[in-house]
């Protein structure tokens, strides 16, 4: 912008024409950098490897990534390994952002350049950082890998050479789940942008993938599996990718039949065993170090016939931006769905939410057909865009003096239907404890890559189930199972007998439906083996009970491996959830601390740190950063970024530049200087 002066103006002092223009000059800089400030700030992108200099942003070379599964009975061991490589010319720090399922317990970490392997150790999350640092600045090779959110992880990478390939190879253990007869597992390859409230902006850049060739895919994965479940399977399938199959004996190999695919959606892998061979109860048993660990599955007895129950039914519908595209298309056809299900004998209500709130009626009506007509027309209508202002969505949901209960013996019923893209997690946490009351909390996972760490706890704190629903053409497969489940009897009232003292997970047992099992880890400081450990429980009024028999491990034998990781990754997220509820931070820290570093596992206060012993950046090589962003999920509408919380002061800049400019115009609207063209 030009500045000039006509030089027949005289009425202003020479100081107060430069503080004038200073102003200006400053208003139009801090104004036009808000939005470059907040790029710069940070970029998420999953899974890839961002790489960070002074040329500008650009990809690193991916040259092969794959997962492999390795799952027996109810534990899966998983090897991630991408490999990348610095094709600049600059000695490049890489930054790499990934997701994993909520419940992984990282547990290895192993760093391979060229011929070099560098093994990780875990640390105390500032002690990590501080080593980490130390060798990036000495010129040494180090990897650092933390855990951003409970299923969002950073991994950094220092000193990698021009034309340097590097591998980045982590392990971890996850629960598998079995409901209803069948298995599954979920492995998120991408990340949907999240969306914070009142916080600063922040660029989340994605790349769209072409419909490029098979054998071109962009960020390509392979994907290979073992099952060995110890009994025949019905069936093994992926819904959103091809299979190929082979079996040996009751081990199946699982591989993708077209090869690499692009990480643009999350991977399903599900199996049913064969009619007669549902397993009806499990007892896995892991020896440590002196110490027993259990993972104990308990399916209970299907109950009598339910009684009809007299429900309200709140269905809560995201419309935010993040659900462009074929996330609204699903979402929509889930509440119509699901809107056809009422009966003349429930009363119901819709709840919008964007950058607001809104409901369809000022409280729950008879599901008449009048009333369902309104809703089914409101539905048609809705169309994504804006915010996610999901805590007024809560508010709206779950009152908190929950006045419908207090009045008569309705069931009351809150299906949220999300992708869940928010990053006041914990904010929303707070308020589903304080506000579910004799509420039920039901959420609906919509999307190619929703966030699952947000729906499934959501669930838990409101006593609910999620459920999530990748494909458009599952709606109505899966709201039939929704609503089935909302209209069946509870299992609940657990107790259980164990035959020693133990340190057991989750404290307290949930409500269970139909066809769901009940699943317990615990630690005993007691020799387990030959023991009996008793489940009890009622359903449709009757009692019921089963015993299960800790087996003896054979010689030389430590039993299931994976069953202690698992007890202490939810030993962690029991803590971590004391601490959303309001216990002192300084105290959850003291005790997670021993557990993750006893077990090896990547936490909020702990992470894994690898460093090379020599140097290998020579002396007066500055170091580059540089930044690659990840695939858009598939089927998500093009946004240029959503606004998750971040650290910038973008919207203090903004309104600091506008003051200026407002002042400055002022004393020019003032002074009436007809000389100042701009």
């Amino acid at each position: 912008m030009l500045l000039q002066w006509d030089k027949t103006n005289r009425e202003l002092p020479m100081f107060m024409r430069a503080v004038i223009t200073v102003l200006i000059f400053e208003a139009f800089i801090l104004a036009s950098a808000t939005a470059r400030a907040s790029i710069a700030e940070e970029v998420y992108g999953a899974p890839a490897l961002m790489l960070r200099g002074t040329s500008g942003e650009r990809a690193a070379v991916q040259l092969e990534a794959s997962v492999h599964f390795q799952v027996s009975g109810l534990i899966a061991h998983v090897q991630l390994q991408q490999r990348f490589g610095n094709d600049s010319q600059e000695w490049v720090e890489g930054e790499y952002m990934f997701p994993l399922p909520d419940d992984a317990a990282v547990n290895r970490l192993r760093l391979v350049i060229g011929e070099r392997v560098i093994l990780g150790e875990i640390k105390e999350k500032q002690q990590a950082r501080k080593i980490y640092q130390q060798a990036k600045q000495s010129g040494r090779k180090a990897s650092l890998v933390e855990q951003r959110r409970p299923n969002m992880f950073s991994n950094k990478v220092a000193n990698i050479a021009p034309g340097e390939t590097i591998t980045v190879e982590l392990d971890y253990i996850q629960r598998v789940s079995y409901r209803d007869g069948e298995f599954s597992l979920r492995f998120p390859m991408t990340i949907t942008p999240r969306y914070s409230p009142q916080a600063d902006t922040e660029v989340w850049q994605f790349l769209n993938p072409t419909p490029a060739t098979k054998s071109n895919p962009i960020h390509p994965i392979t994907i290979t599996a073992e099952l060995d479940m110890g009994l025949p399977l019905a069936a093994v399938e992926a819904p959103y990718h091809q299979l190929a199959l082979t079996r040996r004996q009751q081990v199946y190999q699982v591989a993708l039949a077209d090869g690499p695919v692009p990480m643009h959606r999350d991977f399903l892998l599900r199996w049913q065993p064969r009619v007669g061979s549902e397993p009806q109860a499990a007892v896995f048993h892991e020896r440590v170090e002196g110490e027993d660990y259990a993972l104990l599955m308990v399916l209970p007895p299907e109950p009598g016939a339910s009684r009809s129950m007299a429900r309200e039914l709140v269905f809560v519908i995201d419309s935010s931006g993040s659900m462009g595209g074929s996330s609204i298309t699903q979402a929509r056809a889930s509440l119509d769905f699901a809107l056809q299900q009422l009966t003349p004998a429930d009363r119901f209500n819709i709840i919008e939410f964007n950058s607001s709130a809104r409901a369809l009626f000022p409280a729950a009506l008879d599901a008449n057909q009048h009333n369902l007509a309104r809703a089914r027309e409101f539905v048609r209508h809705l169309s994504a865009g804006g915010g996610t202002e999901m805590l007024s969505a809560l508010k709206l949901a779950l009152p908190r003096s929950d006045p419908e209960q207090a009045n008569n013996d309705r069931v009351r019923q809150v299906v949220f239907i999300t992708d869940g893209a928010v990053g006041n997690e914990v904010q929303l946490f707070r308020e589903i404890e304080h506000r579910i009351g004799k509420s039920r909390l039901f959420t609906v996972g919509i999307g190619s890559a929703p966030n699952s760490w947000f729906m499934r706890k959501a669930a838990e704190l409101g006593r609910g189930q999620f459920t999530f629903i990748g494909d458009v053409l599952e709606v109505q497969e899966k709201m039939e199972t929704v609503f089935d489940r909302l209209s069946q009897t509870l299992v609940a009232d657990f107790q259980v007998d164990w035959p020693a003292a133990v340190d057991a997970y989750p404290r307290q047992i949930p409500d269970l439906y139909p066809g769901e099992p009940l699943l317990l880890v615990a630690r005993s400081d007691t020799d387990l083996a030959d023991s009996t450990v008793t489940v009890s429980g009622r359903g449709a009024g009757e009692d019921w009970y089963r015993s299960l028999v800790f087996a003896t491990p054979g010689k030389g034998d430590s039993g299931h491996r994976g069953v202690a990781t698992l007890w202490a990754r939810a030993r962690i997220a029991s803590l971590l959830d004391e601490k959303i509820l309001g216990r002192d931070e300084t105290e959850v820290r003291a005790a997670i601390l021993p557990v993750a570093l006893r077990h090896q596992l990547v936490s909020p206060y702990t992470s894994f740190v690898a460093v090379e012993q020599q140097p290998s950046r020579p002396v007066g090589k500055s170091l580059k950063r540089k930044a690659v962003p990840n695939l858009r999920p598939q089927g998500q509408s093009p946004q240029t970024f959503a606004y998750p919380r971040t650290a910038t002061r973008a919207q203090l800049h903004l309104l600091y530049g506008c003051i200026m400019l407002g002042l400055a115009l002022l004393i020019f609207g003032g002074r009436k200087l007809p000389g100042l063209r701009l």
